[in-house]
């Protein structure tokens, strides 16, 4: 499995894009739009659980329910990108000019973030969380999807299904990783996530700027110049032991 992962990741666009999408989903944690809910999320995930032990495991099978609703995003487009592979060249700058869109909407702080909130019990303990995993990824569409479908973008250029899951995997890990050390870590990242509230619109900024870049290295060519270098650094490169 290690070899299959490591021969993925060294088609070089991948090499490139799983960082990205890492720094996206953090980004996205950080966003005004999530930050502030956080605490709540984690309460019913663990259903108020008080030892490590499973406020641990409730936040971390709310993660995996966001995370594999992202990774079937990832394998439909893209095994979609592997069907018009074909029109790689023009299906790059489209995104491009996507991507660059997206990028506004993170400058604008997320206009149109909702105001979903869970509605299910907890009484069932963790054994809900990974549901309440799936409704975060779904409620928050509109918070998550300028990023989220940067992510997608990238996975569609992939022509990969799998390397799509791998990338919104990527994006689920740098979204879900602070979720659970924010669960093991509640009281003592109060001061924490002030701070961050505090920078939210330099943190959004950052994003939007972010991903504003990657448009435009999609629509100049200058993306596919970069996978090309990549690929030959890749395929040259020889261990030293």
């Amino acid at each position: 499995m290690s070899k299959f992962f490591v021969d993925q990741l060294s088609s070089g666009t991948l090499f490139a894009a799983l960082p990205i999408a890492l720094l996206v989903g953090l980004i996205s944690f950080l966003s005004p739009c999530v930050l502030p809910l956080v605490p709540g999320y984690v309460a019913y995930a663990t259903g108020y659980a008080t030892t490590k032990g499973r406020v641990f495991l409730g936040s971390f099978l709310f993660v995996l329910g966001f995370t594999f609703l992202f990774a079937s995003y990832g394998l439909a487009f893209g095994g979609l990108g592997s069907l018009i592979d074909q029109y790689q060249e023009i299906l790059t700058k489209i995104l491009g000019v996507i991507t660059i869109a997206m990028g506004t909407i993170f400058l604008g702080l997320f206009p149109f973030s909702p105001t979903f909130a869970p509605k299910i019990s907890t009484a069932g303990g963790i054994a809900g969380a990974p549901l309440l995993g799936i409704l975060f990824g779904i409620g928050w569409t509109p918070c998550l999807g300028p990023a989220l479908g940067t992510v997608l973008n990238l996975a569609l250029t992939e022509s990969s299904a799998i390397r799509g899951a791998i990338l919104s995997i990527g994006y689920g890990i740098g979204l879900g990783v602070p979720f659970i050390i924010t669960g093991l870590s509640l009281d003592r990242s109060k001061r924490l996530r002030s701070f961050f509230l505090r920078r939210g619109s330099l943190i959004s900024k950052f994003g939007g700027l972010l991903m504003i870049a990657i448009g435009i290295l999609q629509i100049t060519g200058l993306w596919g110049d970069l996978m090309i270098n990549l690929r030959s650094s890749i395929s040259s490169f020889v261990p030293v032991i």
